[in-house]
């Protein structure tokens, strides 16, 4: 008598042994893919975040105005805070708020804050408006600052500007709550008259 062809029952255990194996399998990278997709959207929006801070930073710095006399002191850099009148960016030339007042600190809530007044040249007429504040990051310990008098007298980094005329150079270092995130050192040189020279 022939034997109907089929399954034993130790070739049908092997062969779901072998599909839960290729199904963990399947599981894991797909785990790992979509890990690696995240570790990766996370970090470019961190690349992004500190680019956006860095040119804004970088603009606001570069554009500060010069004193106008010999009392007017535009710029006050403290040692985690940056106190200075700039043109705001993405403001049209015409626009009359784009010259303000503009101080740059950490707030209590651990943000990067852009805190800003419109700038009068003049004596105000009317009550100075509330303050405007942008966000620019969160996270942050705090921010370390430091100034210089000239690029090519050799003078040392100093971490309080109180002198009458601009600092050369400016260097911000933003130190973040997470040690593990590093933001890179932001140093920028101010334009101390039209042409950009010193």
């Amino acid at each position: 008598m022939k034997r109907d062809a089929g399954f034993t029952l130790l070739e049908m255990i092997v062969a779901v042994a072998v599909m839960g194996f290729v199904m963990i399998g399947l599981a894991q990278a797909t785990r790992f893919g979509m890990t690696a997709w995240d570790t990766q959207e996370k970090f470019s929006e961190r690349v992004d975040q500190m680019e956006r801070v860095d040119r804004v930073l970088r603009l606001l710095i570069e554009q500060a105005a010069a004193p106008l006399a010999a009392d007017d002191k535009p710029f006050s850099g403290q040692e985690h805070r940056i106190i200075l009148v700039t043109h705001l960016p993405d403001h049209p030339q015409t626009e009359p708020v784009r010259r303000a007042q503009v101080a740059i600190g950490v707030d209590e809530k651990n943000r990067l804050l852009l805190r800003w007044i419109p700038y009068a040249n003049a004596l105000r007429l009317t009550p100075t408006p509330p303050p405007q504040e942008i966000v620019l990051a969160e996270g942050v310990d705090h921010i370390d600052c430091t100034y210089r008098q000239s690029v090519d007298d050799g003078s040392k980094w100093m971490r309080v500007w109180d002198d009458s005329s601009l600092p050369a150079l400016v260097q911000v270092h933003i130190v973040m709550q997470d040690k593990r995130k590093h933001w890179p050192t932001l140093q920028v040189a101010t334009m101390l008259d039209d042409n950009g020279s010193f």
